[in-house]
C-alpha cells in the first residue's frame, strides 16, 4: 500500500474520533496525525478494568479515543485516593523508565490508540508537533494538579463537590436549558466522587440533598442533576473556576 493509502486510511480512522479535535490529537497536524496513527492499534478496556499497576513499570503509551479513566493510588493505610481524570486527546503511559506511583483504570468503557514504548519515543523524536502536543499536555497536567491541590487544601467538601459539578461539563455529558441552567450526566458513581474530592460517599450524598433543598440543583436520578443557578453554585469558588 502507497504512503498516501496509509495516510487517507489512517485519517479515516481518526476522522470519527471523540479525542481528534481536544488535547494531544487535536494540536496534531493530519498529516502527523496520520503517521501517528499508523502506529497505533485500538483496544477497548471495560469499566473498572486496570490498564496500568501502581508502583510497577507501565511499557504502552495510549492516546485516549472515547471514555474516560482515573489515576489513583492508595496510602499505607489502604485509602484510595484518585489524582486525576484522563479523557478523550490525553495520553497516559510511560517513556521514561521507572516505576509510577499510581494506577489507572477505566471509569467507564474506553477506547484506546495503544503504542509499545519504543516505538512511541521513535514517533517524538521524529516528530516535533507530537513533542510539543506532549509538552503542552503536561503543563495542562500539571496545572490540573495544582487546582487539585488548591481545592482539596482551601475548600471544605461541600465547596470542593460544587466546584466538580461546575468543572464537570467540561469533560462529561452536558445539556445546556435555555434559562442557563443544564442538565449534567456524572459519569464518575459516588465513590469515586468521594475519592476525587477527599470525602466519603456519605457526605456527597448529603452535600447534593442539601443543595437540592437549596434550589442550586435538581437530582434526577443517581447520574444525572439539573443545575439550576450555577452562579449560586460557584459562590467563593471563583479562584478555581476562573483559571
Amino acid at each position: 500500500m502507497t504512503a498516501p493509502l496509509r495516510n487517507a486510511e489512517a485519517i479515516l480512522h481518526c476522522a470519527g474520533c471523540a479525542g481528534r479535535n481536544h488535547g494531544v490529537c487535536g494540536s496534531l497536524s493530519d498529516r502527523t496525525l496520520a503517521r501517528v496513527a499508523q502506529r497505533a492499534r485500538t483496544i477497548s478496556v471495560a469499566a473498572n478494568d486496570r490498564l496500568c499497576e501502581e508502583d510497577v513499570s507501565c511499557h504502552h503509551i495510549a492516546l485516549v479515543q472515547s471514555g474516560m479513566l482515573r489515576m489513583q493510588s492508595h496510602s499505607l493505610a489502604g485509602r484510595r485516593k484518585i489524582t486525576g481524570l484522563v479523557v478523550p486527546g490525553d495520553s497516559i503511559g510511560q517513556i521514561i523508565r521507572g516505576t509510577r506511583d499510581t494506577a489507572i483504570e477505566a471509569v467507564i468503557d474506553t477506547r484506546l490508540c495503544l503504542f509499545e514504548s519504543a516505538n512511541f519515543a521513535q514517533l517524538i523524536e521524529q516528530e516535533p508537533e507530537l513533542r510539543r502536543a506532549l509538552c503542552h499536555q503536561a503543563e495542562n497536567w500539571t496545572e490540573k494538579a495544582r487546582r487539585l491541590s488548591l481545592l482539596l487544601g482551601a475548600y471544605g467538601p461541600a465547596s470542593r463537590l460544587r466546584a466538580l459539578l461546575l468543572l464537570a461539563p467540561s469533560i462529561m455529558p452536558w445539556k445546556a436549558l435555555p434559562d442557563g441552567g443544564g442538565v449534567l450526566t456524572m459519569l464518575l458513581p459516588r465513590q469515586d466522587i468521594a475519592d476525587l474530592i477527599a470525602t466519603t460517599q456519605e457526605t456527597v450524598s448529603r452535600s447534593l440533598h442539601q443543595f437540592q433543598k437549596d434550589g442550586l440543583i435538581d437530582i434526577l436520578n443517581a447520574r444525572q442533576f439539573r443545575l439550576n443557578d450555577l452562579e449560586a453554585l460557584s459562590e467563593g469558588l471563583e479562584e478555581i473556576l476562573h483559571q
